[in-house]
């Protein structure tokens, strides 16, 4: 929900708005487009070059004047490959102008794709074959494909390695700089302070400071207590890269544990190898060992092949060749049911998925049609007060469960994807840049009852991201991918 907002870009400026998980900052992107919910109050004005646009005008302007990349894959035609996606339909109005248009855009499409880093068999794959990070780059290439007046960029950069990161946002620096705006949303403060002229903080649905972004030198120079928390946390980031926001002196659940070392494997892969079709093979010859309590952090480029691998220890892909093992339940539950899982959870495990997936796309793990409340319900057998205790932990509120999943932003969403998954006690759990959309306070928050509850259950984890301060604090064994 937005309370009395204002907010304008310039010609030749970049804008950034950034704020907490769950502040409203896709609600904001969406307005500006005039894509509201059919229950949405809606008041205000919205101006485009200097002329007072009404609903039709604006939506006539979405994708040609003003483009959207969005935070949802499911902007992306699952049926479709992603090279014709990037390139849209051609105009013109007659067969020879659309073929010329047609070709133009092709040529366009291709210059893209080497800009960042696509291969050209990717044009032939579909949005489920590609990784994370390859999704956010195809997003980034729709919007760019048409050159629009604005450009609003909500969270482009999740999903994607350093270098790319930093690459998306100097494009978008460079497309302000033609004449183009661009309103960049974001949680990542140290790129948006890169690239952007004026920083918006956004809080609770309303712009609590806006200030040129180099204000953000200094807590000193900034007025709100929450820009200065924001600004406070960046500066540690940039103090020590290896650390981050996340070492802040107290002590993480399962530091030192020396779980890695006890018992048999809970899975096992080896020599796997796979490939989409007929294109090289994304993973070969793989193998990966994982224990009780180890935490395993799966280090790569973007497009290297992680999630891929995260879905073929999931079951999600069978492997062209290779084996996936996953320790029994009953012979795990019968050895350690006390000193581990405990009884109750044995028995609720059996139900169940023994491992668990969640991606960095949690709009993806539900079905939109159905309430929030039935999805959990999914989970199978469950203690009641297994759920609620975890709800608690995780911070899902209650009048969440009535809603469908479109009606949560997507840090709710996530919160709700780690319930669910944890709900079934698995024996392992993957997190393939599950929290690369939140803000670095809720992916702290997050990641420390992760662990609390590793700690008491002895999950083997296995986790992807790009933050290196994240791998460092918490990954046990760091394997490289690709």
């Amino acid at each position: 929900m937005l309370h009395g907002l204002s907010l304008s870009v310039h010609t030749g400026e970049v804008v950034a708005v950034v704020g907490a998980s769950g502040s409203g900052k896709t609600v904001l992107a969406d307005a500006l487009l005039g894509l509201y919910e059919p229950n949405a109050i809606v008041e205000g004005r919205i101006w485009f070059d200097g002329t007072r646009l009404d609903a039709d005008s604006l939506g006539a302007l979405r994708g040609r004047g003003i483009s959207l990349v969005p935070q949802s894959v499911s902007y992306l035609d699952p049926l479709m490959c992603v090279g014709r996606q990037v390139q849209g339909a051609p105009r013109g109005r007659t067969r020879s102008e659309r073929a010329v248009d047609r070709m133009r855009r092709q040529a366009r499409q291709r210059e893209l794709f080497r800009a960042y880093g696509l291969s050209p068999d990717v044009e032939r794959m579909y949005p489920h074959e590609l990784s994370g990070g390859m999704v956010r780059r195809v997003l980034l290439m729709c919007a760019l494909m048409e050159e629009p007046r604005v450009l609003i960029a909500d969270e482009p950069t999740p999903g994607l390695d350093v270098e790319l990161a930093v690459h998306a946002v100097d494009d978008l620096r460079a497309f302000a700089d033609t004449g183009a705006g661009v309103i960049l949303i974001t949680h990542d403060l140290e790129l948006a302070v890169r690239v952007a002229d004026r920083v918006a903080v956004f809080k609770s649905g309303r712009i609590v400071e806006e200030t040129a972004a180099r204000s953000f030198a200094d807590p000193a120079l900034l007025e709100h207590e929450f820009s200065r928390a924001l600004c406070r946390e960046l500066m540690a980031l940039q103090h020590d890269s290896s650390k981050g926001s996340f070492d802040d002196g107290a002590r993480w659940p399962g530091d030192a544990c020396g779980l890695s070392d006890v018992g048999d494997a809970l899975l096992e892969a080896r020599s796997l190898s796979f490939a989409y079709g007929a294109s090289p093979a994304v993973i070969v010859d793989f193998d990966l060992s994982v224990r009780a309590g180890e935490r395993i952090a799966l280090a790569g480029p973007s497009g290297a092949g992680k999630t891929t691998l995260c879905k073929l220890l999931a079951g999600y892909l069978q492997p062209s060749s290779g084996t996936v093992r996953v320790a029994d339940r009953d012979r795990l539950g019968a050895r350690a049911a006390e000193d581990r899982l405990g009884a109750r959870a044995v028995r609720n495990a059996r139900v169940a998925r023994p491992v668990q997936l969640i991606s960095q796309h949690p709009e993806g793990a539900f079905d939109p049609r159905m309430l929030m409340r039935d999805s959990l319900a999914e989970a199978g057998k469950v203690d009641g007060a297994v759920a609620r205790d975890l709800m608690a932990r995780f911070g899902v509120q209650e009048g969440w469960l009535d809603r469908l999943p479109h009606e949560l932003s997507g840090g709710e969403l996530m919160r709700c994807c780690l319930v669910r998954a944890l709900m079934t006690r698995p024996i392992i759990l993957i997190c393939d840049e599950s929290t690369a959309m939140l803000d670095l306070v809720t992916q702290a928050e997050l990641w420390r009852v992760i662990l609390d509850l590793q700690e008491r259950d002895a999950f083997g984890l296995i986790f992807v991201s790009h933050n290196p301060a994240l791998v460092n604090r918490l990954a046990t064994r760091t394997v490289p991918i690709g």
